[in-house]
């Protein structure tokens, strides 16, 4: 399938609400810096989409299966899919796990990327996703997501302003939020500074202050 080269990935989506400016650093600039929590979240990843598919019980899972959406013009590999059966005679009905490296918190946007996916799957397969669920790696729980009206509306403006910062080709200024301290783009993007004109005119200064002889 040949797909037009403006197909971002499905975690550009949850980059995007996360933070619009640095989804425009990764995605616009090419800027991409490794942290413990960006490590750690491609293991856990990798660690999923490595282990075998199975079959047992009627139901059957997948794993690292391609995604793409010609609505959401997304592309993307879901983690792992299940594949249910009420019983032999019924149709299988898919259910996307989302692996997650950290707790649950409220500004996460994983709800939006596991969203996508069922759309994705949802268009590839011709059936409805009912819902899906995001795995936090470190806490070994599932948290079920509806995937209702509400969310596959959002999932949809999410789409339509991300491929419009993509087109602007702008990265925008940043806007200081307390989860900027976990961004492993932090030291590039100086919030507390750019956000913040007169903290950035006083470290100017302090740093280019002019002698007299």
């Amino acid at each position: 399938m040949e797909l037009d080269q403006d197909y971002p990935p499905l975690s550009a989506l949850n980059d995007y609400l996360f933070c619009p400016r640095r989804c425009a650093l990764h995605r616009l600039e090419g800027v991409w810096i490794e942290n413990m929590h960006t490590t750690g979240g491609s293991l856990d990843h990798r660690r999923v989409h490595q282990a075998r598919d199975a079959e047992e019980g009627g139901s059957r899972t997948v794993r690292g299966l391609r995604l793409v959406s010609h609505s959401l013009r997304v592309v993307g590999v879901a983690d792992m899919v299940e594949f249910h059966r009420a019983d032999e005679e019924s149709p299988e009905t898919p259910y996307l796990v989302e692996y997650k490296r950290g707790k649950r918190r409220r500004w996460d946007n994983n709800e939006v990327q596991l969203c996508a996916q069922a759309i994705c799957l949802e268009e590839m397969l011709g059936v409805t996703i009912p819902r899906g669920a995001i795995y936090h790696v470190k806490s070994k729980r599932r948290c079920e997501v509806e995937f209702d009206s509400i969310l596959r509306e959002q999932t949809a403006k999410t789409a339509t302003r991300l491929h419009e910062l993509l087109a602007t080709s702008t990265t925008p200024p940043p806007i200081l939020h307390r989860k900027c301290v976990q961004c492993s783009l932090h030291d590039i993007c100086l919030p507390e500074l750019i956000a913040a004109p007169k903290s950035y005119e006083r470290a100017a200064a302090t740093l280019f202050q002019i002698h007299e002889d």
